[in-house]
């Protein structure tokens, strides 16, 4: 069941980066971020790998780095939109399963019945929406140093959820948002 539950997860992840991939293909990258990475890169290749960079070049890296999220918001915004149809709306309407889940034939049950708040609390908790809905709000209320330093704790928070999550579902075969939320995830009969 745990291998089921797996590959559904992977499955899942291989449709959401098809997705991104056709949103970069249809908005594809404007010349403001290329330049902006151009110029990161000419920064960095003055510096070989035994010297160190000035306080000044990083703070120009990280002023720059800022500034591309800033161009990078409508992708956010994007992908978002993506991860709240797919991991909320799609199981919601259609028999508790992703489309993950439906290949691999396993579907979310609950003693109760399960309500979108349910979708919502797993969504935030394990798709990294909470990412991608809080880096566009974090850009724009803070300055470069802030928006590195929130950014790089709410990354470091979600591998740390992700990780914990895959052992609990090795050792209990139920993740912490199942918990969480009293849902399992079982097979569905063929």
């Amino acid at each position: 069941m745990r291998y089921r539950r797996i590959t559904a997860a992977i499955l899942d992840i291989i449709i959401l980066l098809f997705i991104a991939s056709f949103i970069f293909s249809v908005f594809p990258i404007n010349e403001t971020i290329r330049s902006k990475y151009n110029e990161i890169s000419e920064i960095e290749s003055k510096f070989s790998k035994y010297s160190e960079i000035s306080k000044e070049d990083q703070d120009k890296i990280t002023e720059l780095m800022y500034e591309t999220e800033k161009e990078f918001v409508k992708y956010y915004l994007m992908f978002s939109i993506v991860l709240i149809v797919y991991f909320i709306i799609i199981p919601y309407k259609f028999k508790d399963q992703t489309i993950g889940q439906k290949i691999r034939k396993v579907r979310l049950v609950s003693d109760e019945k399960i309500t979108m708040n349910t979708y919502v609390i797993r969504a935030i908790m394990n798709s990294g929406l909470c990412l991608t809905i809080l880096f566009p709000l974090f850009i724009y209320i803070s300055n470069a140093i802030w928006y590195s330093i929130l950014v790089s704790i709410l990354y470091l928070m979600q591998v740390f959820y992700w990780v914990v999550s895959l052992f609990t579902l090795i050792i209990t075969k139920h993740t912490t948002h199942d918990k969480l939320t009293h849902t399992e995830i079982i097979e569905v009969k063929r």
